[in-house]
């Protein structure tokens, strides 16, 4: 236990050390200064040098570093035989649809049905459950707002099957946690043609912990070590039981809700930039700044419509520093679209470092963080409720909702910006009744040492596979392909994914292959954290684990 302390005690100095460097100034005085844009370029061609030089040192030392602390720490039963396993008896996976169609069905319309449950457990308050995320990691019963499940079922009326959307208000989901939920919907689904059930997480960072690696870390890796140097079985996952349970049962009650849900009726698609809202915290940026809406309008007029949204960002400001438990903004936006007559979920977009822009629809108010998150969710449903909507139609909108962002109040004010100023509509479009999905499960080596250490404590839900004669560790992940019509395409991505790596740009220069846009398409988005919580997903190249970040533009 000595030596490890030792080891660990040196690993926090070297992180600390990298974290704080890129805060250190570099500072060049030469006597002789040809041009202010000679000097800038000299400077940046040394920063770029100098910050690729120090992260691929840093990595050096916190890569060896981590390979020796695990040398320290025995496999425990979390620990699967490679050799033996075999991914097709690896149950409870949706390969979608058989064939795709290149246009519609003869006689094809879109059916969607909606649901939306609780999935806070009905102890909470009795006793206490760990934030997962940003909060100072322990227990509380300071629920501010509801963790839900929203469900969308999806069917194009081709006969080949429905596709089921289930979004949790949490930080992520382990792809052996997902399966646990299609197990309870196994038979279900078979009997419904739902050849395809995704589950994603809305990525807030102030929900309950759904990954395990926040929930009683300090214990669990330690009873786990324990028990795997004395060969005990019983290992305890971070991963809440009751909470689980709680996801899995209100999961299965959103899903058959939702089928029993389902009416015919209209599909279509708006995007639009809103860049003002969201914000790349990593140089070089690079990121997808429209936001995405698929309208279902059903031909039933009593039935509300339903309002599908995705772009990407942390959803991280309710939860940061606090001890709070809250859905961040999300739930406010669906609130403020509750009121205005629709149902709404939210699928994360191209998330990778992306997280709330617009000083967090803050506009220099005496907010907190959370009251920040309140804002961001209510300015967010207004926008989506607006995007083909006309300035004036936007102000009669605001205020026949109740002003929900203070325009009245503030909007005289200097430096306040009023959602609406300056609006321009953009054109929505029709979907065709088209629906194309496919998935692949794969084998992914394991490579990372920090990420080898956790599955091999045994703290997350994730399956972890050792090869005995090579001693190299695998994990199961899957991801998929859609398409909605001929107007959307989506890549289903088990991670959160670095914008580089759908947009390319200069972050993703020396990398050998091409950005998902270059070859398949500017109408392709991605789905994030689908199926999975597999960490970030970006160019192998650019990888650090704590180093320097340079933004020429901070210069």
């Amino acid at each position: 236990m000595t030596m490890k302390k030792i080891l660990l005690s040196g690993l926090s100095v070297l992180l600390c050390f990298a974290l704080l460097l890129p805060t250190t100034a570099y500072a060049a005085a030469p006597d002789d200064i040809p041009s202010a844009q000679s000097v800038f370029d000299s400077r940046t061609d040394r920063m770029h040098a100098f910050t690729k030089g120090f992260n691929a040192f840093s990595n050096a030392i916190v890569t060896t570093a981590l390979k020796i602390l695990g040398l320290l720490i025995p496999n425990t039963t979390a620990v699967s035989d490679y050799r033996s396993f075999r991914l097709d008896d690896y149950e409870y996976f949706y390969t979608g649809n058989e064939t795709f169609l290149d246009a519609p069905a003869e006689n094809a319309h879109w059916s969607l049905g909606y649901a939306k449950e609780s999935i806070v457990p009905d102890d909470l308050g009795e006793r206490a459950y760990t934030i997962g995320g940003y909060g100072p990691m322990h227990e509380t019963t300071d629920l501010k707002d509801d963790l839900c499940v929203r469900v969308v079922v999806l069917d194009d009326g081709s006969g080949r099957g429905k596709t089921v959307f289930a979004v949790l208000d949490a930080i992520g989901i382990a792809n052996a946690d997902v399966r646990r939920i299609r197990q309870a919907l196994w038979l279900y689904a078979k009997q419904q043609n739902i050849v395809s059930v995704n589950v994603s997480v809305t990525h807030t960072h102030s929900g309950i912990d759904l990954q395990g690696v926040w929930n009683k870390t300090v214990s669990n890796v330690f009873n786990n070590i324990t028990r795997g140097l004395t060969c005990y079985c019983n290992i305890q996952s971070g991963v809440d039981a009751t909470f689980l349970q709680k996801v899995i049962d209100s999961t299965q009650k959103a899903v058959k809700n939702a089928v029993d849900d389902m009416q015919p009726g209209t599909l279509t698609l708006t995007k639009k930039n809103i860049s003002d809202y969201v914000s790349d915290r990593n140089a070089p940026t690079c990121l997808d700044e429209n936001l995405y809406r698929l309208l279902f309008t059903p031909a039933d007029d009593n039935t509300p419509p339903t309002v599908i949204a995705t772009y990407g960002a942390h959803h991280e400001r309710a939860g940061f520093g606090s001890n709070i438990l809250s859905a961040d903004s999300i739930y406010y936006t669906d609130a403020l679209l509750e009121r205005a007559g629709y149902r709404y979920i939210f699928i994360q977009g191209c998330i990778g470092t992306v997280t709330y822009g617009r000083g967090n629809s803050n506009d220099g108010l005496d907010n907190s963080r959370y009251e920040e998150a309140v804002r961001y969710g209510y300015e967010m449903g207004m926008i989506l409720l607006s995007l083909t909507r006309t300035q004036q139609e936007c102000a009669a909108l605001n205020d026949a909702l109740g002003d929900p962002l203070g325009v009245a109040q503030y909007g005289a004010r200097e430096g306040y910006t009023v959602w609406y100023r300056d609006w321009q509509p953009v054109t929505e479009k029709t979907v065709e009744p088209l629906l194309n999905i496919r998935h692949t499960q794969y084998i992914l080596p394991v490579t990372n040492p920090l990420l080898t250490i956790v599955g091999r404590v045994g703290i997350t839900d994730c399956l972890f596979l050792l090869d005995r004669l090579t001693r190299r560790y695998y994990t199961v992940t899957e991801s998929g392909y859609m398409e909605l019509g001929t107007s959307l395409k989506v890549a289903i991505s088990p991670g959160e994914t670095y914008g580089e790596l759908l947009l390319g740009g200069e972050g993703i220069d020396g990398f050998p292959y091409p950005s998902l846009r270059s070859l398949y398409g500017e109408d392709l988005i991605v789905f994030d954290l689908m199926n999975d919580a597999i960490g970030y997903l970006e160019p192998d190249n650019a990888f650090v684990y704590a180093g320097a970040k340079y933004d020429p533009q901070d210069d």
